[in-house]
């Protein structure tokens, strides 16, 4: 596309991201038993639940905790997530207050609770013997990859029965159907589906006279000031994805990019995005935060962003996130890392 439009790229290209992180799947959704219902699922006599509360899950001896047809509280939001390899079937608990309070009750309130070691290692409860709770942002990295499969389903579709209760079009309660995969208004008869937000993040690139590369990073206005990450925004209706690119960073920079790539996805249940990676190209380093969303951008060189990322200058996000993926992908030189 470049090259019709007469457009030299200059940027060493990202391959496209490997599984990694919030990426990594190693379950079957297996479609075929999700119109049988929760209770086949329970009957094949191989299935657990795995318990989810705004945006944590529940972890032990290295991942996630699972919990028997029995122990799974009445309050809970149930919903089939798949089956592994090895046959095993999993229900995915969501909870909202209430239905924590049950879970925290049923193991007891010395074992699952917000572990102190968590405010100083986050990956330190993950390992305990006994069940705590851990937030997906904090352990997504250190879950295999089916668990991180399960997990990342489990906070979306959590997220969305909580907060999609009643019908948009006739005001009506609704109820789940599909296995938790769809919610049925009985009064007018339409079906509702997961909400998943597509958004762009892109990391900007200008390479200079010299052939060297800067990325621009801001910081949101949400973020402690020395918080830095790529830029990033919602599709709109109507939009393409690379045309999402060029009118986010003109937005939130002031700055006007051309050469989308695309370099891969990642699933972000916060409450319910998908996000599609890109690299972009500027052709100055002229750039101004919109003082809204984004209250201040820099420019980095590979050696200035370690130099302030060793110091403590600036913070970046870990490779849990797309963000970091390619963020750490640009500054090992071109190449996203492996999964860590």
């Amino acid at each position: 596309m470049s090259a019709l439009l007469g457009i030299v790229t200059s940027m060493k290209p990202l391959p496209l991201l490997p599984p990694a992180s919030l990426s990594r799947t190693a379950i079957d959704r297996n479609h075929r038993l999700r119109s049988a219902g929760i209770d086949a699922v329970w009957q094949t006599g191989r299935a657990h639940a795995v318990v989810g509360h705004r945006g944590s899950v529940l972890v032990s001896r290295g991942g996630l905790h699972l919990l028997t047809r029995d122990q799974v509280p009445d309050e809970a939001f149930l919903f089939y997530l798949g089956t592994d390899g090895d046959g095993r079937h999993f229900v995915g608990a969501g909870l909202l207050d209430d239905g924590r309070s049950a879970v925290d009750t049923m193991l007891s309130a010395d074992q699952a609770r917000d572990a102190e070691p968590w405010l100083t290692d986050p990956l330190s409860g993950i390992h305990s013997t006994e069940p705590v709770w851990a937030n997906l942002r904090d352990v997504g990295e250190a879950l295999d990859d089916r668990d991180v499969a399960l997990a990342t389903s489990l906070i979306a579709l959590s997220n969305w029965h909580m907060t999609h209760t009643h019908s948009p079009r006739s005001g009506a309660s609704t109820e789940m159907a599909q296995s938790g995969w769809v919610r049925r208004d009985p009064e007018a008869g339409s079906e509702h589906f997961p909400r998943t937000d597509p958004a762009v993040i892109m990391a900007v690139v200008h390479t200079d006279a010299t052939g060297e590369e800067h990325l621009l990073l801001g910081s949101n206005a949400m973020w402690p000031a020395d918080r830095f990450s790529l830029l990033a925004g919602f599709v709109e209706p109507g939009e393409t994805l690379e045309s999402a690119v060029i009118r986010e960073v003109d937005e939130e920079a002031g700055i006007a990019v051309h050469s989308p790539r695309y370099v891969g996805s990642q699933p972000w249940p916060f409450p319910a995005s998908l996000m599609l990676g890109f690299t972009a190209e500027a052709d100055t380093l002229t750039a101004a935060p919109d003082d809204d969303e984004i209250t201040a951008l820099r420019w980095f060189t590979r050696p200035q962003l370690r130099a302030a990322m060793e110091s403590g200058e600036v913070t970046v996000p870990t490779t849990v996130s797309i963000a970091g993926q390619i963020l750490f992908g640009w500054l090992d030189g071109g190449t996203v890392p492996a999964p860590r």
